[in-house]
């Protein structure tokens, strides 16, 4: 087998991995629109911080990127700060392919938040 034929193959297997992974995560949506919102964003962060969500492996396109105050990004898109709230998942969350996260500031004592419930869904979209 060529040296070409050894790359394709290994091409294709990598792209089938990443579409098992993408399939198995995405087959979880469903199940975890039966817990209430709260408690699936914090299913969500616990799987980022512990990498189990499929990686971003391709560059972004160059025309995405932008520069904003002097700091470049890859990518325009990003998380805001109220997503990770304690910085967490920071890693997980860069790595699904995010041009930034934010994280919540540091404040000298611990701030309780916004009252409950922080986090819902939309009707129409499940």
């Amino acid at each position: 087998m060529s040296a070409g034929a050894v790359a394709g193959t290994a091409a294709v297997y990598r792209n089938d991995l990443k579409q098992l992974e993408f399939d198995a995560v995405s087959s979880l949506g469903p199940v975890l629109r039966l817990l209430d919102a709260e408690r699936a964003h914090k299913v969500g962060i616990w799987a980022a911080r512990r990498g189990l969500f499929p990686k971003e492996t391709r560059p972004d396109p160059e025309s995405l990127s932008i520069s904003v105050w002097g700091k470049d990004f890859s990518n325009p898109v990003g998380v805001a700060a109220g997503f990770d709230k304690d910085g967490e998942a920071v890693e997980g969350l860069l790595s699904l392919g995010f041009g930034f996260v934010e994280i919540g500031s540091v404040t000298p004592l611990p701030q309780p938040g916004n009252p409950k419930p922080r986090c819902f869904r939309l009707k129409e979209y499940g």
